[in-house]
């Protein structure tokens, strides 16, 4: 049986939550012919772990920007044609889909995903590029995922000439089980604090880390022992340390930065915490949902309060932040919601994804 060729495409490799959607894809695929071009190598990170022999290559080690103009060079030579294209980032997908519009790239079908609900999120200028990358990139998706009804319902409402050129449906978050058990048994041997929340993501405005850390000012007043730990990096992280150091909390807030292995940490917090403002849907949520039965998340995305067994909280406010991770804390046993939370993530097991996404008719 001839193998089929596939392409996937994506800035750098970092491990963000449209990141992770396309290793997960790349892992599902590695026994075909697979292409996973990066347009820059992002340091401190590794995809594929527990995957050898899973081919990426790096069109640049300095700049996004230089690696995005080799690869459209690279595209004069690129004789191939693809059976399937994957992309997740805005302007990668119209990027691809201009490129396979004018024949550089060539490809059966393109499957992209919406990463982030962008008339929500974004004004200005920056809402004005976006605009520009669906008009001029978009018409060429064959498929186009969105996260959830509400990223769907904005796109169109916004941008209703998608429906003329491409299938847009909804098919939620794909999480891989089996490369999380193995990632979960790694040796992991960070000292962790007795008793802590953690939270994860990058240092950045819409994660809501300011109102976490406010929030975890007023929970320290019941729960003194209590740490805060907060995995990631990014622009934010000396604002948030000067937050920190205001709030009488340094010696409370652990800033850990990026680490290859969450796991261990979700696993043995009191809470896990998700104090987005506004995400197309928290990859992150899911994971602590594999580790922890103790899980809070705000409504940044649609779908979350329909979740079951995890406490939810107002987007952008202290005051309900605060109230459910207190109603959390107080909970000395919820081993229930573990056979809750399996069987809700075993619905979004990664090849019960692809099955779908390769079930819709447009990319057949």
């Amino acid at each position: 049986m001839n193998k089929q060729k596939i392409l996937i495409v994506v800035p750098n490799d970092s491990l963000g939550g449209a990141e992770q959607y396309l290793r997960m894809v790349a892992i599902h695929f590695k026994n075909e012919e697979i292409n996973i071009i990066h347009f820059n190598k992002f340091k401190g990170t590794t995809w594929f772990q527990f995957q050898d022999g899973v081919p990426q290559k790096f069109m640049s080690q300095k700049s996004e920007r230089l690696g995005l103009l080799k690869f459209i060079f690279s595209t004069f030579k690129n004789k191939q044609t693809y059976d399937y294209i994957f992309s997740s980032h805005i302007f990668v997908n119209s990027l691809v889909g201009f490129l396979l519009n004018i024949g550089l790239l060539k490809s059966k079908h393109f499957i992209a995903r919406e990463s982030t609900s962008v008339f929500l999120r974004f004004s200005g200028i920056k809402l004005f590029l976006y605009k520009l990358a669906y008009k001029f990139g978009y018409k060429k998706i064959d498929l186009l995922i969105c996260q959830t009804e509400l990223m769907k319902k904005q796109l169109i409402k916004h941008f209703p000439k998608i429906n003329n050129t491409t299938t847009v449906e909804v098919i939620p978050n794909p999480i891989d089980l089996e490369q999380i058990k193995k990632k979960a048994k790694e040796k992991f041997e960070t000292q962790l604090p007795e008793q802590y929340i953690v939270t994860a993501g990058r240092l950045i405005e819409v994660k809501g880390y300011d109102i976490l850390i406010d929030a975890f000012y007023e929970i320290k007043k019941q729960h003194p022992a209590l740490k805060l730990i907060i995995l990631g990096k990014g622009h934010l992280l000396e604002n948030l340390l000067v937050q920190t150091e205001k709030l009488g909390l340094k010696e409370d807030i652990i800033m850990a930065g990026h680490v290859d292995n969450v796991y261990r940490y979700f696993e043995n917090a009191r809470l896990c915490v998700v104090s987005s403002r506004i995400e197309g849907f928290p990859n992150v949520l899911l994971q602590m949902m594999t580790q922890n039965t103790n899980v809070v998340s705000t409504k940044c995305a649609g779908g979350i309060d329909e979740i079951p067994g995890i406490g939810i909280a107002e987007t952008n406010s202290i005051e309900s932040l605060l109230e459910a991770m207190l109603k959390a804390l107080a909970k000395t046993d919820n081993q229930e919601n573990r056979s809750i939370f399996d069987t809700f993530l075993e619905g979004r097991n990664i090849n019960a994804f692809i099955n779908k996404v390769l079930s819709v008719k447009s990319v057949h």
